[in-house]
C-alpha cells in the first residue's frame, strides 16, 4: 500500500505523518503518490486558532488526511479535510478554523455553517486491529483510500493553479468508494484579485497548447488559443509585465511565431505587414464587429456580478450543502463525473 515516517518532534510544524502510496511493478513498490497525516487520539474538534494556521492548513500543497485514534475501544478513524478546499476556493481566509470530526456511518457533502466550522461528516476509512492485520480487508481499504488521495490531488491541483473551485463526492459510505460522481462548488463571481493566479495560468497553458495544436495542424484551434492569450494578455497587462517570458512579447513561443506570421503573411498581398500583431488584431476587430458577437455582449452584459448560490450534481438526488448567502459571497456549483 505505501509507506509512512513519523517527522520528528523537532519537526513538528503541524503534521504527525509523511506518508506514500505505491503500486507493485514486478518485486518493485512504486510510489505513486505523496500525502500526510495530523494524528489525534480523540475525535474533538480540530481548532486551527489563528489566521496564520489557517493559511498553513488551506495552502498545504498535497494530499492531508486527519487521523483519530480511538485507543480504548482499538478503533483508527480517517478524515478527509476537503472543508480546506473550501476556505481556499472562497477567496478570503477565516480567522480560525473547526473541523469537527464525526462518527456516522454516511457522509455527506460539505455544509456551509458561517465560514469558520465545518463538519468532516463520516470518516472515510474507520479499522479495528483485526481489520489492519487481515490482508483482505486492507486490500479493500487500500482503494477506498486511493479513490480519496486522488480527490484530495485534483483538488491541490486546482488550487495550485488558482481556480477558485474543488470537488468530492456528494455523500459516501464509511470504508466504500463513492460513486462515479463528485459535486463542485466554486466561486462564480469573486474579486478581481482572486483571478491572478487563473489568468497566469490559463494563459501559460493556452499558449502551450496552442502552439502544439499548430504543429499538429490545428490551425484553427491554435488561432482561438491566441486571441484567448492575446485577450489576458491586453487587459491583465500589469500580471504579465514582470515576467521574462512575457516581459516582451504579447504572445511568445510557437503560438505567438505560428498565428502572427501566418496571419501576416495572409495579409501580405492587402500592404504592408511589418507589425507584427497586425494580423491577429484584424481578427480581433473582425470578432468584435461581427452582429451576433456584438449582440451577445450588449445582451448579456447583466450576467456580471449576479451569480447566485446553488449546488447540483449529475446523476444524484437533491442538493449536497447549503451554500454562502448573497451576503456571504457569490457561489455557483455544478456536478461532474470523475
Amino acid at each position: 500500500m505505501g509507506h509512512g515516517d513519523p517527522v520528528r518532534l523537532q519537526d513538528d510544524y503541524g503534521v504527525d505523518l509523511y506518508c506514500t502510496l505505491s503500486d507493485r511493478v514486478g518485486h518493485r513498490a512504486v510510489v505513486s503518490d505523496y500525502f500526510v497525516v495530523q494524528v489525534k487520539s480523540t475525535t474533538d474538534p480540530w481548532t486551527l486558532g489563528d489566521k496564520t494556521a489557517v493559511e498553513w492548513l488551506v495552502k498545504y500543497p498535497t494530499p492531508l488526511f486527519l487521523a483519530c485514534v480511538d485507543k480504548k475501544n482499538a478503533i483508527l478513524r480517517v478524515y478527509h479535510v476537503t472543508p480546506r478546499f473550501y476556505v481556499r476556493a472562497m477567496g478570503k481566509l477565516p480567522n480560525r478554523l473547526v473541523l469537527k470530526p464525526g462518527q456516522e456511518i454516511d457522509g455527506k457533502f460539505i455544509e456551509w455553517q458561517n465560514g469558520e466550522e465545518f463538519s468532516l461528516s463520516a470518516p472515510i476509512i474507520q479499522a479495528t486491529i483485526a481489520d489492519l492485520i487481515s490482508a483482505e480487508k486492507l486490500d479493500a481499504l487500500e482503494k477506498v483510500f486511493k479513490f480519496w488521495v486522488q480527490i484530495d490531488r485534483e483538488n491541490c491541483d486546482l488550487a495550485r493553479q488558482g481556480l477558485l473551485r474543488f470537488r468530492m463526492p456528494p455523500s459516501y459510505r464509511v470504508n466504500q468508494r463513492p460513486d462515479g460522481f463528485v459535486g463542485e462548488i466554486g466561486y462564480a463571481a469573486p474579486e478581481a484579485e482572486f483571478l491572478d493566479r487563473g489568468i497566469l495560468t490559463t494563459a501559460e497553458g493556452a499558449e502551450c497548447i496552442g502552439g502544439q495544436l499548430a504543429r499538429l495542424g490545428d490551425l484553427g484551434g491554435a488561432l482561438r488559443a491566441a486571441l484567448l492569450v492575446d485577450h489576458l494578455r491586453k487587459n491583465h497587462d500589469h500580471l504579465f509585465k514582470d515576467l521574462p517570458r512575457w516581459s516582451r512579447v504579447r504572445l511568445p513561443g510557437d503560438l505567438g511565431m505560428i498565428i502572427c506570421e501566418g496571419l501576416n503573411k495572409a495579409l501580405s498581398e492587402e500592404g504592408d505587414s511589418n507589425y507584427l500583431y497586425r494580423g491577429i488584431e484584424e481578427i480581433e476587430k473582425a470578432l468584435d464587429s461581427n452582429p451576433l458577437v456584438k449582440q451577445f455582449l450588449a445582451t448579456n452584459s447583466t450576467i456580471v456580478g449576479t451569480a447566485t448560490s446553488g449546488s447540483t450534481f449529475n446523476g444524484t438526488v437533491g442538493a449536497a450543502s447549503s451554500v454562502p448567502t448573497a451576503n456571504d459571497t457569490n457561489n455557483n456549483s455544478e456536478g461532474v463525473p470523475v
